[in-house]
């Protein structure tokens, strides 16, 4: 026996509590000791996407498989009197009906071992396509047991999807007195003041999360649903975060409230309401698709004084944007509109994302020597151009160009300003860094180099992959080049004029993968697989 399975069980789940959950599983099979230790485990993860896929014609049977190994982990927590730490479920929707009295047990049991954490996640995978005919399913929403609502030690409590509260929920006993965290996204709810209802019972309720819940009449439940088109929360003395989506009246009493995100559906059409101006101790505000002020962003010192943190993202704002704030750090700014002027007055700004109207004059009247400026300017085919080099010299002062991170996502309108653009002589503006996350049509590669380079000059260049196939022969281009083995073919494009960026150089490349040094670099991008499910990236640092 190895010296790790004989050390005591209370150290050994704590190791298995630091691996990934696939990794934990995992040990079960090492040893009948590690296989008791993984069933007395008291974090539980049960998911059908995973083990099952989203559809299989011997779909019962591996539902069975699953519902045996969850009772024999939970029987055996019980036998040994163990307080369940973690309960998490993860299950397609269309399983509800078959499922849902192994669920009510389940819950049940978890209620019982006085469970800490529960999350139940009843929602559609990314990657579901419906039955193998390829019609939809209708499936049957399951509703939860009240015991739930009973169990004193839960701490945080995660519900999403096809859930229902129903009536009964307003005539029993609610003794949520130890949640701190509450989640509640896509929900169907027989009445609009359910979630009033059961937050008014969590006076310990530090974070809470409401995401597009429905209203429904039970009778017919796939008519007549609307979504919850108000929220009016009281005496929440201890909230300091809330993440509120899909509500367009809100109203909460959080004096103490730190974090707020709002987003609104703009397309209902009935007014946006929301009591902002009452949390003055904010330290990161997040809005979307509300209005904003000229004099509300001039304010902003005033009315938030801790405000670290401001996110506006597709808001209705003026063509000219002033912000001023002395304590602002982070400024996220997305806004597709005609905006004409942003000019930001913030001293202790870090970190400005900018994504918008190419055209915008970019003002700093202070900045911060640390500030981190990353910029993906919007091109819009009506305005027929998209002047790159325009919108890096409209960012002012100039000195803030050492900072700028410049994104540059490839469209048929920019193809069509490639073939326009005439060599540019004259070293550009530099940047810090250029990202690439797309690429052009092969026959436009040295176009498509020429209208960058003559746009800026930057330090390093990033190229991203995931998805898109094309970038690894554009990438091994960009290399090629800058390596001067395309000399040759660039002047049969555009003439014997040397132009500045053929002294370029790469000095280094790096990768966010392991590679072999031996292996020469197109074969090292060759050999990367996509898509993958995070964007992998390789990096030119560049001098003159």
């Amino acid at each position: 026996m190895d010296r790790i399975s004989v050390l005591p069980e209370a150290i050994l789940h704590d190791i298995l509590a630091r691996l990934p959950e696939k990794d934990a599983a995992r040990t079960s099979v090492l040893s009948n000791e590690w296989r008791d230790t993984w069933y007395s485990f008291p974090i539980l993860s049960i998911g059908d996407k995973i083990i099952i896929g989203s559809y299989s014609p011997q779909i019962i049977s591996k539902l069975d498989i699953l519902i045996g190994y969850v009772m024999r982990r939970l029987l055996k927590l019980r036998e040994q009197s163990l307080t369940i730490k973690v309960f998490k479920l993860d299950m397609m929707p269309e399983h509800n009906k078959y499922m849902s009295h192994h669920f009510d047990l389940w819950m049940n049991m978890v209620s019982e071992s006085c469970v800490e954490v529960l999350e139940l996640c009843l929602l559609y995978s990314a990657t579901y396509r419906g039955l193998p005919d390829g019609t939809e399913y209708r499936y049957d929403q399951y509703d939860l047991p009240l015991c739930v609502f009973e169990v004193r030690s839960l701490t945080k409590l995660v519900l999403k999807g096809k859930i229902t509260l129903n009536q009964s929920f307003f005539n029993h006993s609610i003794k949520l007195f130890s949640l701190r965290t509450l989640c509640l996204r896509e929900l169907l709810l027989e009445d609009k003041g359910i979630i009033e209802h059961l937050i008014s019972h969590c006076p310990l309720l530090e974070d809470l999360t409401v995401y597009c819940c429905l209203v429904y009449n039970r009778k017919n439940p796939f008519r007549n649903k609307q979504f919850l088109e108000s929220l009016f929360l009281h005496g929440l003395q201890k909230l300091k975060e809330a993440d509120i989506q899909g509500i367009q009246e809100v109203y909460i009493d959080a004096p103490n409230l730190e974090n707020l995100r709002y987003v609104p559906f703009p397309y209902f059409g009935s007014p946006i309401k929301l009591n902002l101006d009452s949390f003055t101790r904010l330290r990161c505000l997040r809005l979307s698709n509300t209005d904003v002020t000229d004099k509300w962003l001039l304010d902003l010192s005033h009315k938030f004084p801790f405000l670290e943190h401001l996110e506006l993202c597709g808001c209705s704002m003026s063509d000219r944007i002033n912000i001023s704030s002395a304590q602002l750090m982070i400024l996220e700014f997305t806004n597709y509109s005609d905006v004409k002027e942003v000019n930001i007055d913030a001293p202790n700004l870090l970190s400005f994302d900018y994504c918008g109207d190419h055209r915008a004059i970019i003002s700093f009247l202070t900045s911060s020597d640390h500030l981190v400026f990353n910029a993906s300017p919007a091109h819009e085919f009506r305005h027929g151009y998209y002047s790159l080099r325009e919108f890096i010299q409209n960012i002012k002062p100039q000195k803030v160009l050492a900072s700028l991170s410049l994104s540059v996502y490839h469209s048929n309108g920019i193809e069509q300003n490639c073939l326009s653009i005439q060599q540019v002589l004259s070293i550009p503006p530099s940047i810090k860094y250029l990202e690439l996350d797309s690429s052009p049509n092969e026959a436009l590669y040295f176009h498509y180099m020429n209208w960058l380079l003559s746009c800026c000059c930057p330090k390093t260049i990033s190229f991203f992959f995931q998805n898109d196939r094309g970038m690894k022969p554009f990438t091994v281009f960009v290399y090629e080049l800058l390596m001067g083995r395309k000399k040759q073919e660039w002047f049969d494009h555009f003439g014997d004029t040397k132009c500045w960026w053929h002294d370029l150089k790469i000095v280094k490349v790096t990768y966010s993968f392991s590679v072999d040094e031996k292996v020469d670099f197109k074969t090292t991008l060759n050999a990367l697989l996509l898509p993958t499910d995070d964007p992998e990236s390789v990096s030119f640092s560049l001098e003159l």
